[in-house]
Protein backbone atom coordinates (compact mmCIF):
# COMPACT_ATOMS: atom_id res chain seq x y z
CA UNK A 1 0.00 0.00 0.00
CA UNK A 2 1.37 3.37 -1.42
CA UNK A 3 2.28 6.15 1.49
CA UNK A 4 -0.22 8.81 1.64
CA UNK A 5 1.23 12.34 0.31
CA UNK A 6 1.04 15.17 2.81
CA UNK A 7 -1.82 16.61 0.56
CA UNK A 8 -3.61 13.41 0.64
CA UNK A 9 -3.38 13.64 4.44
CA UNK A 10 -4.85 17.18 4.34
CA UNK A 11 -7.47 16.90 1.85
CA UNK A 12 -8.66 13.72 4.09
CA UNK A 13 -8.75 15.93 7.16
CA UNK A 14 -11.37 18.48 5.30
CA UNK A 15 -13.45 16.40 3.65
CA UNK A 16 -13.98 14.97 7.31
CA UNK A 17 -14.10 18.05 9.26
CA UNK A 18 -14.90 20.56 6.48
CA UNK A 19 -15.45 24.06 8.93
CA UNK A 20 -11.88 22.97 10.10
CA UNK A 21 -9.37 26.61 10.00
CA UNK A 22 -6.06 26.05 8.09
CA UNK A 23 -4.29 25.81 11.25
CA UNK A 24 -6.23 23.42 12.87
CA UNK A 25 -6.08 21.11 9.43
CA UNK A 26 -2.17 21.73 9.76
CA UNK A 27 -1.57 20.79 13.48
CA UNK A 28 -3.91 17.76 12.78
CA UNK A 29 -1.97 16.79 9.79
CA UNK A 30 1.75 17.47 11.44
CA UNK A 31 2.07 20.31 8.63
CA UNK A 32 2.81 23.99 7.84
CA UNK A 33 0.12 26.48 7.99
CA UNK A 34 1.91 27.77 4.77
CA UNK A 35 1.17 24.71 3.26
CA UNK A 36 -1.61 23.97 4.19
CA UNK A 37 -2.97 27.53 2.87
CA UNK A 38 -1.45 27.15 0.03
CA UNK A 39 -3.10 23.58 -0.73
CA UNK A 40 -7.03 25.05 0.22
CA UNK A 41 -6.56 28.07 -2.17
CA UNK A 42 -6.10 25.48 -5.14
CA UNK A 43 -9.89 25.11 -5.37
CA UNK A 44 -10.62 26.99 -2.30
CA UNK A 45 -13.70 26.19 0.20
CA UNK A 46 -17.07 24.93 -0.78
CA UNK A 47 -20.22 28.09 -0.65
CA UNK A 48 -21.88 25.49 1.69
CA UNK A 49 -19.03 25.82 4.48
CA UNK A 50 -18.74 29.90 4.19
CA UNK A 51 -22.69 30.33 4.61
CA UNK A 52 -22.85 27.52 7.59
CA UNK A 53 -20.01 29.21 9.13
CA UNK A 54 -21.36 32.70 8.68
CA UNK A 55 -24.73 31.31 10.47
CA UNK A 56 -23.13 30.67 13.69
CA UNK A 57 -20.10 32.50 13.79
CA UNK A 58 -19.67 35.28 16.80
CA UNK A 59 -17.48 37.91 17.08
CA UNK A 60 -15.91 36.28 20.22
CA UNK A 61 -15.75 33.45 18.02
CA UNK A 62 -13.80 35.95 15.42
CA UNK A 63 -11.37 37.92 17.93
CA UNK A 64 -10.83 34.57 19.32
CA UNK A 65 -9.25 32.88 16.29
CA UNK A 66 -7.38 36.37 15.07
CA UNK A 67 -5.73 36.33 18.75
CA UNK A 68 -4.58 32.62 18.11
CA UNK A 69 -3.29 33.88 14.40
CA UNK A 70 -1.38 36.79 16.13
CA UNK A 71 -0.15 34.95 19.52
CA UNK A 72 1.15 31.75 18.46
CA UNK A 73 4.31 31.45 17.12
CA UNK A 74 3.54 32.28 13.92
CA UNK A 75 7.92 33.74 13.70
CA UNK A 76 9.06 30.06 12.78
CA UNK A 77 7.15 30.16 9.38
CA UNK A 78 6.79 34.12 8.99
CA UNK A 79 9.69 35.70 10.55
CA UNK A 80 9.29 38.39 13.16
CA UNK A 81 6.05 40.03 12.70
CA UNK A 82 7.51 43.62 13.74
CA UNK A 83 10.36 42.77 11.13
CA UNK A 84 8.50 41.84 8.30
CA UNK A 85 5.93 45.05 8.53
CA UNK A 86 9.09 47.07 8.83
CA UNK A 87 10.66 45.50 5.76
CA UNK A 88 6.99 45.51 3.61
CA UNK A 89 6.76 49.45 4.31
CA UNK A 90 10.63 50.36 3.23
CA UNK A 91 9.62 47.91 0.13
CA UNK A 92 6.43 49.69 -0.60
CA UNK A 93 7.82 53.29 0.09
CA UNK A 94 10.83 52.46 -2.67
CA UNK A 95 7.92 51.53 -4.95
CA UNK A 96 5.83 54.38 -4.11
CA UNK A 97 8.17 57.13 -3.14
CA UNK A 98 6.70 58.13 -0.28
CA UNK A 99 7.50 56.90 3.71
CA UNK A 100 5.56 53.75 4.27
CA UNK A 101 5.59 52.95 8.33
CA UNK A 102 5.30 49.54 9.97
CA UNK A 103 1.96 50.82 11.20
CA UNK A 104 0.86 51.80 7.80
CA UNK A 105 1.38 48.14 6.45
CA UNK A 106 -0.96 47.33 9.08
CA UNK A 107 -3.96 49.74 8.13
CA UNK A 108 -2.92 48.78 4.44
CA UNK A 109 -3.18 44.83 4.87
CA UNK A 110 -6.02 45.42 6.63
CA UNK A 111 -8.07 47.80 3.79
CA UNK A 112 -7.13 44.41 1.96
CA UNK A 113 -9.01 42.28 4.05
CA UNK A 114 -11.33 44.86 3.65
CA UNK A 115 -11.80 44.76 0.30
CA UNK A 116 -11.88 40.83 -0.05
CA UNK A 117 -15.10 41.50 2.43
CA UNK A 118 -16.07 43.10 -0.17
CA UNK A 119 -16.19 40.30 -2.73
CA UNK A 120 -17.07 37.61 -0.21
CA UNK A 121 -18.63 38.65 3.04
CA UNK A 122 -18.83 35.10 3.72
CA UNK A 123 -15.31 33.99 4.39
CA UNK A 124 -14.46 34.20 7.42
CA UNK A 125 -10.72 34.65 7.15
CA UNK A 126 -10.79 37.94 5.86
CA UNK A 127 -12.97 38.76 9.44
CA UNK A 128 -10.03 37.96 11.29
CA UNK A 129 -7.09 38.54 9.59
CA UNK A 130 -8.39 42.14 9.88
CA UNK A 131 -8.68 42.15 13.16
CA UNK A 132 -5.48 40.39 13.32
CA UNK A 133 -3.90 43.20 11.58
CA UNK A 134 -5.27 45.57 13.46
CA UNK A 135 -3.76 44.25 16.96
CA UNK A 136 -0.26 43.87 14.68
CA UNK A 137 -0.41 47.73 14.39
CA UNK A 138 -1.88 48.72 17.75
CA UNK A 139 1.34 46.99 19.38
CA UNK A 140 3.71 48.76 16.91
CA UNK A 141 2.20 51.71 17.17
CA UNK A 142 2.29 51.30 21.57
CA UNK A 143 5.93 50.97 20.95
CA UNK A 144 6.40 54.20 18.85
Amino acid sequence: MAKKSKADKIWAYKVKHPEAKATDIAAATKTSDGYVYQLLRKIGTPKEVFEKEARKVTRADILDTAKGYVTKDRAAVHGDMEDNFNTIGKYWSVHLGVDITSTDVAVMMNLLKVARIRSNELNMDNWEDACGYMACGGEIASKG
